[in-house]
């Protein structure tokens, strides 16, 4: 039987917006609600760099408009899932490296969001993220398991290209998955800078070589989330969309605009075609917390005409999750031809790492 792996990035939004207990308690409280009534297991990202800054922050005093301690909610929220078997793991933005906060609220990095070309030296070098992330989630979930490791990673808004320097500060750091490439993915821009169309989306995982889109014999495994090609047009103009778009315009404008820079420069009538780029076909994560339940159906049939891939790995945001029905539809859809795991359930089961 196939296996569908599903994952949360936990965490604001990119741009530094978003507000803790709307965006990811509340939202995160809903999607466990729903899981726990069919006993299933998911695999958390937790952001750690926006976590350790909401943490000083709190710490020193400011209270950044809550009425209650952030860093408390969280912690408490994430030994309760681990409690009930889902999983936690590593998750990081570098924009937030420098964050900080005023009246206006969080301001974070207009350039260093790619972690694939992040270049720091000390405290904040890249093997120190991966070892100060880890040891912040086993801190997190030892108190209730002393024996928990951390054995994930996820990177902000997929950037592992190139990924060599990554895949040494994940063994260095004694992180062995990845799970930050999606077949068939294209960015250009000042957020995201990649290319995985050569990466064939009809394998679950495979063990790294020198990079992760390579297959070798490190002690690194990728676990590429699970994308499909359709047209722009049927990802955006969904009720769960629009939705989501509604719940935070600022970052969905933000996010849009850094895609389509190439548009108002590469063509004379931008207007125009920007509106061609809807209808143009692009891979597409699946995402559970943003389909519609016919794009649920859709994908879910794509992966059963996939004969040698087993598992894949769906990715949701706790902020972009505005419909119950998301989430519940994909299970009803997909409970006759598929079982649901969580990353640490399925790698102890199948020998993985």
């Amino acid at each position: 039987m196939k296996t569908l792996i599903l994952t949360l990035d936990y965490e604001l939004y990119g741009n530094g917006s978003g507000d803790v207990f709307k965006n990811i308690i509340e939202p995160t409280d809903f999607i466990l609600s729903i899981l726990r009534q069919y006993n299933i297991h998911i695999s958390i990202f937790l952001e750690v760099v926006e976590y350790w800054r909401l943490k000083e922050e709190w710490d020193k005093g400011n209270k950044m408009g809550y009425e209650r301690n952030p860093i408390t909610a969280i912690d408490n929220q994430l030994r309760k899932a681990y409690a009930e078997g889902h999983d936690i793991q590593l998750h990081i933005h570098p924009q937030w490296v420098d964050s900080c906060f005023s009246e206006n609220g969080w301001t974070v990095s207009p350039t260093e969001w790619r972690l694939s070309e992040y270049n720091r030296n000390g405290d904040y070098s890249l093997l120190n993220l991966f070892i100060k992330g880890r040891k912040t989630i086993e801190d997190i979930i030892r108190p209730i398991d002393s024996s928990y490791k951390c054995i994930a990673f996820r990177s902000g808004w997929y950037n592992v290209q190139p990924s060599n320097n990554i895949v040494k500060a994940l063994s260095e750091s004694d992180i062995h998955i990845d799970s930050s490439i999606f077949p068939g993915g294209y960015e250009d821009s000042v957020i995201c800078k990649f290319d995985y169309r050569d990466i064939p989306s009809d394998i679950g995982y495979w063990n790294v070589g020198a990079c992760l889109e390579c297959q070798g014999k490190s002690d690194i495994v990728e676990m590429p989330i699970a994308a499909f090609p359709i047209r722009r047009i049927t990802k955006y103009f969904t009720l769960e969309r629009i939705k989501s778009f509604f719940s935070n315009r600022k970052s969905a404008i933000h996010s849009f605009e850094s895609k389509t820079e190439h548009v108002k420069t590469s063509f004379k009538f931008a207007a125009i075609n920007k509106i061609r780029y809807f209808f143009e076909n692009e891979w597409q994560t699946w995402d559970y917390c943003l389909f519609s339940p016919k794009l649920h159906r859709k994908f879910i049939n794509l992966a059963k005409k996939q004969k040698s891939r087993s598992i894949y790995v769906l990715v949701g945001h706790s902020k972009s999750f505005v419909n119950r029905r998301s989430l519940s539809s994909l299970i009803s859809l997909a409970s006759k031809d598929f079982q649901f795991k969580s990353i640490s359930e399925i790698c102890n089961k199948s020998n993985i790492i």
